[in-house]
């Protein structure tokens, strides 16, 4: 896997179709003091599975998840979810099945873009002192009153193996603002 926090990348996968199958995460920080996170897929869908939604995974003292529909037809609508890290499993950082609905903290948004979505998240939102990591997947989701179920990932972008995955939230910005070589 590609050791640079910036960037995620993710094997290409024939037998998904082009709006289900990612090919990078990025992250960069946007003139108003927000940290962007931009996942892109191969393609596009118009309309279609009402269930298909392109999902960003965030470990931040908590299991953070922002999800937005695959269909771009539909509102830029971004919810955020979230499931406690378990004392004895700090290790265990996969993606939880299930989620609970969270408020949406002031500055939290998304949108589509052309061949797939940008998440942005208000830099004062994180802990500086605390590790962080991100992965971003498509998946057929369920969202049932206030919590979110999670039936089926189609693809991912993750951050190498388990332990690896967590980085310090300041070294990731030292790297976004740092020029690169």
């Amino acid at each position: 896997m590609y050791d640079d926090p910036r960037m995620i990348l993710s094997f290409l996968d024939k037998s998904l179709p082009p709006e289900l199958d990612i090919l990078r995460v990025t992250t960069d920080i946007a003139s108003d003091n927000e940290l962007v996170f931009q996942v892109k897929t191969k393609g596009e869908r118009e309309s279609g599975q009402e269930q298909d939604y392109l999902l960003l995974h965030i470990v931040h003292e908590k299991h953070y998840v922002l999800l937005i529909s695959v269909n771009k037809e539909r509102e830029n609508k971004v919810a955020l979810y979230e499931d406690s890290l378990h004392p004895k499993s700090g290790e265990n950082l996969r993606l939880p099945q299930t989620f609970k609905l969270s408020p949406l903290p002031m500055g939290f948004s998304a949108k589509h873009i052309p061949q797939g979505a940008e998440f942005n998240l208000p830099l004062d939102w994180l802990n500086f002192g605390a590790r962080l990591g991100f992965d971003a997947y498509t998946v057929q989701a369920r969202i049932d009153g206030n919590s979110l179920e999670i039936s089926k990932i189609y693809d991912q972008a993750r951050k190498g193996r388990q332990g690896n995955k967590l980085i310090s939230t300041i070294t990731l910005l030292n790297k976004i603002c740092s020029p690169q070589r």
